[in-house]
């Protein structure tokens, strides 16, 4: 027998009548708009993203398979934090248009109280809430990783326009690189220099006239990668240690730059982890506090963890229960009539937008400080608006 009958057969039986037809008619209301809204601020927030990496884009000549990836990645992160935006959004143009039409004044009269028209907004922002938090611990972190592979595999396509000329660039295959000018048409270089101390003890720093990169090349064994090619210039080595200092002249001189070897930045943070491995380290950590380990007793990468990692677990929580928040929000102020009900919804969501996120970057910044705990930082927010919501729908409902 399917859950609706039985919990209908099971209100009957106690006295409860619930109005099915009139909570369908709510959600459509609501609904009809949600989907719309969900889109524009996809759209929104994905032409800000893309505005950023069109230098990149463009420099490297990609694909339209490869565009479609990265937005499909990027649509990962960012939708989380589309859902409670277009459901306010929502909540707020849905249930205008019914209190401009004078709807919401002939439920009143027919004896349908605020709570009633909150009933199926809330379970919606209940069912949206368990997505979100659902995003929050998978989709998120593998848009977040899988965004920076691809980024990472599209700028060695090209390693030459990640060097930006008259600058020290570090992290280039785990080198400092310094060029005086590029030309990433013809992936040239002038007056190069390069400081190498990936073999530990013995550094490497190797000057050149001019160079060029190839791409898409293999070693002896098979394994991909980049070759600098240096020419006209010497290689300078040192020991330190034994006082031993050493200068070669070349003609021509190469550089393998394996694929393998180079570390993905940004793919070990918080952000980029599922709930289980974030859950777990922060259960280590917090694991010593257990057996009596002080905080000043913790090194500064186990501090930096505890905080961050505490930071990013219950930001997945918070911003996931912000929709049971706007329900309230939304309601609370939906039922308000008004003559301009689109501008009025818009002017009203951005106003508990920019109050929710003024507080929650507030929070964040403190959590992050160490100067609160994170759960307080996060939740601080919510627990704000929550008050405002509360007694702004009390108010209203009288």
């Amino acid at each position: 027998m399917p859950i609706k009958r039985i919990a209908i057969k099971l209100l009957a039986r106690i006295g409860v009548k619930l109005p099915w037809t009139f909570y369908r008619y709510i959600l459509s209301e609501v609904l009809k708009p949600f989907f719309g809204a969900a889109v524009f601020f996809l759209f929104v927030l994905l032409m800000f993203q893309i505005i950023r990496l069109a230098d990149l884009l463009v420099s490297h000549n990609v694909s339209g398979y490869t565009v479609i990836s990265l937005m499909a990645y990027l649509s990962l992160t960012l939708f989380p934090v589309i859902l409670p935006i277009a459901f306010l959004l929502a909540i707020l143009l849905g249930l205008g248009r019914l209190s401009a039409d004078s709807e919401v004044l002939a439920m009143r009269a027919a004896g349908l109280s605020i709570y009633s028209v909150l009933t199926p907004i809330f379970s919606l922002g209940a069912f949206l809430t368990l997505v979100a938090i659902f995003c929050n611990f998978y989709f998120v972190p593998y848009g977040s990783r899988m965004f920076r592979y691809e980024l990472f595999r599209i700028s060695n396509t090209k390693a030459i326009a990640t060097i930006h000329a008259g600058t020290f660039n570090e992290g280039f295959f785990n080198l400092v690189l310094y060029a005086d000018a590029v030309d990433s048409k013809k992936n040239t270089m002038q007056k190069v220099l390069i400081y190498d101390e990936r073999k530990e003890g013995t550094p490497v720093t190797v000057v050149a006239h001019h160079g060029r990169i190839l791409n898409n090349l293999q070693d002896s064994n098979g394994i991909p990668g980049l070759v600098l090619r240096l020419f006209e210039g010497s290689v300078h080595r040192g020991e330190p240690a034994r006082e031993v200092y050493e200068k070669t002249n070349f003609d021509v001189y190469d550089i393998f730059l394996r694929l393998e070897q180079v570390k993905v930045i940004g793919v070990d943070v918080p952000k980029t982890m599922d709930i289980t491995v974030l859950k777990a380290r922060l259960d280590q950590l917090e694991g010593y506090f257990k057996r009596g380990t002080k905080w000043e007793e913790f090194s500064q990468n186990e501090k930096f963890d505890y905080i961050n990692f505490g930071v990013e677990y219950w930001k997945r929580f918070a911003l996931s229960f912000s929709c049971l928040i706007f329900a309230l929000l939304g309601v609370a102020f939906g039922v308000v009539r008004t003559r301009t009900v689109r501008s009025n919804s818009f002017l009203i969501c951005l106003g508990v937008l920019l109050l929710y996120w003024a507080l929650y970057s507030l929070g964040h910044n403190f959590a992050s400080d160490g100067k609160i705990p994170a759960f307080i930082g996060m939740w601080a927010s919510n627990f704000v608006l929550l008050i405002i919501a509360v007694f702004t729908l009390r108010r209203v409902a009288r």
